[in-house]
């Protein structure tokens, strides 16, 4: 159902129109009757037809900057509608790609116009209507919408945009998820299950990135609890030291595993620490967003995540999210503005 827009805009958005069609008409006049300024010419009959309406578009905000959850539309006016399609349309590689359409009636059309899901995916997005012409009326073209996304840290376990870190531990400590599976690859180890989100989207990602490089993926290590993280950071703790030990491994309660969002992986024979590298390790940098998924601990961001490189730990953030940090490069912590 289209949403009612208040009397308030309606009112707005007629008077707007119709001072610009106005406008336009006094600026393009009909050229029939015209006379040549040094006497009479043969009458030319294409000279006759009246031109094409004016379309005005009303109501599309120019620049917004927005966070991810916080639903909001614009209130758009189109004058004349006709009955025309107004394409939403997004500046994509380049080109301007049409997101959803909105049919029109035969006078003023108005209605909230919404974003599709799109803008999430990245920092910076770009936005407009357009409106066909025909030949009753002028095409249309709003101006351009950019819009600047950002994301919030979620904190609830159970939320695959949750933020785990040595400072964010999760609550309550002691945290399980509610269901969990074995994904659809081969693993090694006791603790191969995910949530069923996180273990469907695995399962793909492992099937493609076979078929890509000809080698398998192996699941190391899925979820895990509170107790077995603190025995194995003790145990890291008292081979390496404390310091050291910190640098590569979670203590319990700020450890992703525990969310059952997180996976380590590698290829079939080689152990996970030495992933990095190979051609599953290659094609999973490149092609995990696409599932969902990012490489958590990046080389080089251990200032930012706390942690060494990892290119074996995955962490399932969600489609969005995943293309949202694919696009704009950066940690998850730089996702969320928590960098500093």
């Amino acid at each position: 159902m289209r949403p009612v827009l208040p009397p308030s805009f309606r009112r707005r958005a007629r008077r707007v129109v119709t001072a610009a069609a106005v406008a336009a008409v006094v600026a393009c006049p009909t050229t029939a009757g015209a006379v040549a300024p040094h006497g009479p010419v043969a009458p030319d009959p294409a000279a006759h037809e009246p031109l094409a309406r004016y379309t005005a578009v009303v109501g599309w905000a120019p620049t917004e900057e927005r966070t991810v959850g916080t639903p909001w539309t614009d209130g758009v006016a189109i004058s004349p509608g006709l009955g025309r399609d107004v394409e939403l349309q997004q500046l994509v590689d380049g080109a301007w790609m049409t997101r959803r359409s909105f049919p029109t009636g035969a006078g003023t059309w108005a209605a909230a116009v919404g974003l599709t899901g799109h803008w999430t995916q990245a920092p910076v997005t770009r936005w407009r209507l357009f409106v066909a012409g025909t030949a009753d009326a002028a095409p249309a073209t709003s101006g351009v919408k950019v819009v600047h996304a950002s994301w919030e840290a979620g904190t609830d376990p159970a939320d695959p945009t949750v933020l785990v870190t040595k400072d964010r531990a999760i609550s309550p400590q002691g945290y399980r998820p509610g269901r969990l599976v074995e994904p659809d690859l081969a693993t090694q180890g006791a603790w191969t299950e995910l949530r069923p989100a996180a273990a469907k989207a695995l399962g793909e990602l492992a099937a493609d990135a076979q078929d890509a490089t000809g080698e398998r993926l192996v699941l190391v290590s899925g979820f895990r609890p509170a107790g077995y993280q603190e025995r194995l950071f003790d145990r890291y703790a008292a081979r390496h030291g404390e310091r050291a030990a910190s640098r590569f491994s979670a203590r319990s309660g700020h450890s992703e595993h525990q969310t059952g969002w997180a996976a380590d992986v590698t290829q079939a024979g080689v152990p996970f620490t030495d992933f990095g590298g190979t051609p599953s390790s290659d094609w999973v940098d490149r092609h995990a967003w696409r599932y969902g998924y990012v490489v958590r601990y990046p080389r080089g961001a251990e200032d930012v995540t706390g942690y060494r490189g990892e290119p074996w730990h995955l962490r399932y953030v969600g489609t969005h999210l995943a293309a949202y940090l694919h696009h704009g490069g950066g940690t998850l912590e730089e996702a969320f503005g928590l960098s500093g």
